[in-house]
């Protein structure tokens, strides 16, 4: 799976926190995507922290072979905006595999 972060005024520690936290978390997308379409997928994961009040927007954009979902969340802090967000893509991820 290729992983792409793309930041807009977050401060680099909280950069190197969402990647090392993204590691722990992607157990939970290899178990819900088969073999196959988690080595082509590309997974984009967009950060924003906005300027006029202390809160994050996180967008998580994954693209499989032949699906392309989207989750987002605005929080407070970038760990719950991040959380919400990656549940969010696993109940996406829940519903696909179902239908199969």
């Amino acid at each position: 799976m290729h992983i792409q972060f793309s930041y807009k005024n977050v401060d680099p520690r909280d950069k190197k926190f969402l990647e090392d936290y993204l590691d722990k978390k992607m157990v939970r997308l290899e178990t819900l995507m088969s073999a196959g379409d988690f080595e082509s997928a590309n997974l984009e994961i967009r950060v924003e922290k906005f300027v006029k009040k202390e809160a994050f927007k996180i967008e998580i954009h994954l693209q499989a072979p032949k699906e392309k979902l989207l989750a987002s969340e605005d929080d407070h802090t970038v760990m719950e905006a991040f959380d919400l967000a990656f549940d969010k893509l696993v109940i996406q991820l829940r519903k696909l595999k179902d239908k199969k």
